[in-house]
């Protein structure tokens, strides 16, 4: 038999005769953003959708740049024309200004021009002319989801934004926070989202934190925008998911909201995390918690409830649905954890607790440990894991799924540092079906629905 001929390799030096060929260019001034960097940055979907992930710390850190206006007709071009069958757009903290946003609103974001429906550019450099256009085509969007937190669009943008409400039927979930407004432009904003002025009936996600609501006259007080949310809780019949951190309400603001609650028969998620409320505040949602509302999640977080109105929850929680509970960072001891955990056992099993930032002593960590063996508790559903020095033991920080939260909010980065440029995510969606009470389904409460549980 004969032998196999051996395939014959090439000895030149490749690399020498093209840059004999080409010679030796002079590196390119920019960077340039093309198709072909952009399907790189495309996450890809089980179902045959992808995601285009654009976030500035990544970029800067491997092209030394930031997305400006100048790369905003190439991410056109590309949304149109991929083989692939974008929904998701990712531009935060880029430098995108007035005219970038324009361009994109016009391209992409009108019906039948893209298939995107999720767009975030928060922390970009957009001012109330973005918010005015964007009002203009308040009946031609397709939106679904529009995050534009981070930008200083003021009391002008705010009323803008009012008016997009009023006239737009296809966004569910938005984020104005941290935009500067002021209570004018709060009024004008809730009140289109008030069924009794003919507002929208469409959103159901609503995040109004750290709105910064400041007059150049005299001083913030928060009883007022406390008096406004009141209005929107008793006359909206959509949203089921509210967040309100960092807006420095107090105590006696709890009792515009408990009774604004009380009046409200669709709200599911709330978010008071940060604020100012304090024992009392604590002690106004005791009662409230009592009366058996629908609230299946409370976040109270870093509001110095102390033991006082730890005490005052636990006497309401055994009588709510509450299954997801943020105390964590409240000055609490183990007094006050203690009356938390012996409210556990309730008809509505609790699907996550958070504790840590509070004095967690030796005998909260007994009481853990004895509830971890019976299966009042898992791992998985607790942010504190405990250990033993010389037999006496201790509570460590334990990252469950509630604290990804804040990390995916903020769009930081999964391993801190950029990741190679070859580098392309596949993500596994699951199916629309529903779930079951279990925390491993934690992640469905950032889109909460009262169908689902």
């Amino acid at each position: 038999m004969k032998k196999p001929e051996r395939k014959r390799k090439c000895i030149c030096d490749t690399v020498a005769v093209l840059k004999k060929i080409t010679g030796n260019p002079e590196p390119l001034s920019s960077t340039e953003i093309n198709s072909i960097r952009l399907n790189l940055f495309t996450e890809r979907n089980s179902d045959g959708t992808g995601y285009l992930v654009l976030r500035g710390r990544d970029i800067y850190e491997k092209y030394n740049r930031r997305i400006c206006d100048d790369d905003v007709r190439a991410i056109c071009v590309y949304l149109k024309h991929s083989p692939r069958r974008i929904t998701k757009v990712d531009l935060s903290y880029n430098s995108i200004t007035d005219t970038g946003f324009f361009k994109l609103l016009k391209n992409v974001l009108i019906k039948g021009r893209s298939s995107v429906n999720n767009l975030n550019i928060m922390n970009n450099n957009i001012t109330e002319l973005s918010i005015l256009n964007l009002s203009k085509y308040a009946k031609f969007l397709k939106l679904k989801y529009l995050r534009i937190n981070g930008n200083d669009f003021g009391t002008k943008g705010g009323e803008y934004f009012a008016e997009l409400l009023l006239n737009n039927t296809s966004i569910e979930c938005c984020d104005i926070g941290e935009t500067g407004q002021t209570l004018t432009s709060v009024a004008r904003i809730i009140t289109a989202l008030r069924y009794d002025h003919a507002g929208n009936t469409t959103v159901r996600v609503f995040d109004f934190s750290r709105i910064i609501p400041l007059f150049n006259r005299y001083s913030y007080e928060t009883k007022w925008l406390a008096y406004h949310i009141e209005y929107l809780l008793e006359r909206n019949e959509t949203i089921v998911e509210l967040h309100l951190q960092k807006n420095e309400l107090i105590g006696h603001d709890v009792e515009y909201l408990v009774r604004g609650l009380r009046n409200n028969k669709t709200l599911l998620y709330l978010d008071l995390g940060y604020n100012k409320i304090g024992e009392y505040g604590a002690e106004l949602f005791g009662q409230y918690l009592s009366e058996k509302p629908q609230l299946i999640l409370l976040n109270l977080a870093g509001n110095g409830i102390k033991d006082t109105g730890a005490r005052a929850l636990s006497f309401g929680l055994p009588y709510s649905r509450i299954r997801a509970l943020d105390l964590g960072h409240n000055k609490i001891t183990d007094d006050g954890i203690l009356y938390i955990l012996n409210t556990l056992k309730k008809p509505f099993y609790l699907r996550f607790l958070n504790l840590w930032g509070n004095k967690i002593g030796e005998t909260t960590c007994g009481v853990i440990e004895r509830m971890l063996i019976s299966g009042a508790l898992f791992q998985h559903t607790i942010d504190v894991r405990l250990y033993s020095v010389d037999g006496v033991l201790h509570a460590a920080y334990y990252p469950n799924p509630a604290n990804r939260n804040k990390h995916l909010y903020y769009n930081e980065m999964d391993f801190g540092c950029e990741q190679p440029i070859y580098h392309i995510q596949r993500n596994v969606l699951p199916e629309k079906k529903n779930v079951k009470v279990d925390c491993k389904q934690r992640h469905k409460l950032d889109k909460t629905d009262k169908h689902r549980f």
